[in-house]
């Protein structure tokens, strides 16, 4: 198995080799956006790990965070100021 390092040498070789402009707009077009979606996919896969429970508590804060139910850091820290000198 190549190195991470070979295989990124061997991947600017080929690229830095066409020529063919049209093969250039496919690898830009359709192959780097395909590989940046999946990416994101390997990403996410992660929320696998979660609990049910978990998954639950993060939709409802996300769900508080859309309709606007949150705080800023500057609105903390002024709480935390007000808080700490009573």
């Amino acid at each position: 198995m190549k190195s991470k390092k070979q295989l990124k040498k061997e991947l600017h070789q080929l690229i830095d080799s066409i020529e063919d402009e049209h093969v250039l707009n496919v690898l830009n077009d359709d192959v780097v956006p395909y590989i940046i979606q999946n990416r994101i996919k390997e990403a996410d896969a992660g929320e696998d790990d979660l609990t049910e429970e978990q998954i639950i508590i993060l939709e409802d804060r996300f769900r508080e965070m859309e309709s606007g139910e949150y705080l800023t850091m500057n609105d903390f820290k002024k709480a935390m100021n007000r808080w700490l000198t009573k």
